[in-house]
């Protein structure tokens, strides 16, 4: 009887196999028979950055939604921190944070664009910058990634009991992106393709992402994949390519 049933495993899996190896074959050709959506696409990415993790040795003590915390100066107001990352946490077990504005934009701190946006605009001379931070005692700017917001003694914040974007649902990383709404629909699913070599974590070269956030430098055509917390999730963005091009695809 043994003898008798492997003919039959041997087709059934020479079948299975086959299916398989077309669909995988199908898969690959929908890139090559439909238009993308968008071409060119450039790709950066965010998380939900821990004030534990970044640089830097001077606080600042501030009461956040009736708490009282004493946090990094990166954090609260540098170019790696919470404000441009739009959510922190005081520490992976900590309490999340929201940056809500009022600061003005980051501005250059040191370089040839110093007092300069990222954008290039110039904003305010850097000595006078640096006047503002010594005002609230910060004189050491390790951990802001060459970048302040301009007036932190305005800055506020809230804490939020989890991680949501500008729709109002929970972010989920490597699927929930930020997008030009006048380009890419807030809610819609897209597939998108990775190029010259950029995969997801998994190794795959496109994936299923949804518009579920939206920023104010994310314009035209870029988007910002959210990658969830602490520092490891950006090594990991670094490893499988790092920032990118992109095309876009409808489902």
């Amino acid at each position: 009887m043994e003898r008798r049933k492997r003919p039959y495993l041997l087709w059934l899996l020479t079948i299975v196999s086959l299916s398989i190896l077309g669909y995988r074959a199908i898969a690959s050709d929908d890139f090559s028979r439909q238009s993308p959506l968008i071409t060119d696409v450039y790709a950066t990415a965010y998380h939900c950055v821990y004030n534990s993790e970044l640089a830097g040795t001077q606080t600042i003590t501030t009461t956040i939604s009736n708490k009282t915390y004493t946090l990094k100066a990166s954090f609260l107001f540098g170019g790696l921190g919470v404000a441009m990352q739009g959510t922190g946490k005081t520490a992976p077990d900590g309490d999340y944070i929201k940056y809500t504005g009022n600061a003005g934009p980051f501005v250059r701190l040191t370089g040839p664009n110093a007092g300069r946006n990222p954008e290039g605009k110039w904003v305010i001379n850097p000595q006078t910058l640096r006047n503002h931070y010594a005002r609230i005692g910060i004189t050491d700017f390790a951990g802001f990634g060459n970048l302040a917001l301009l007036h932190p003694d305005s800055a506020n914040y809230s804490i939020i009991s989890s991680i949501a974007g500008s729709t109002g649902q929970p972010l989920t990383p490597w699927s929930s992106i930020s997008a030009d709404s006048s380009l890419i629909p807030s809610g819609q699913t897209i597939t998108i393709l990775f190029k010259n070599g950029a995969t997801t974590p998994a190794g795959l070269t496109s994936s299923s992402f949804i518009v579920q956030d939206s920023g104010q430098s994310i314009k035209g055509k870029r988007i910002d994949i959210y990658l969830g917390e602490g520092k490891s999730v950006i090594d990991e963005w670094n490893r499988t390519g790092g920032n990118r091009y992109v095309d876009i695809y409808t489902q």
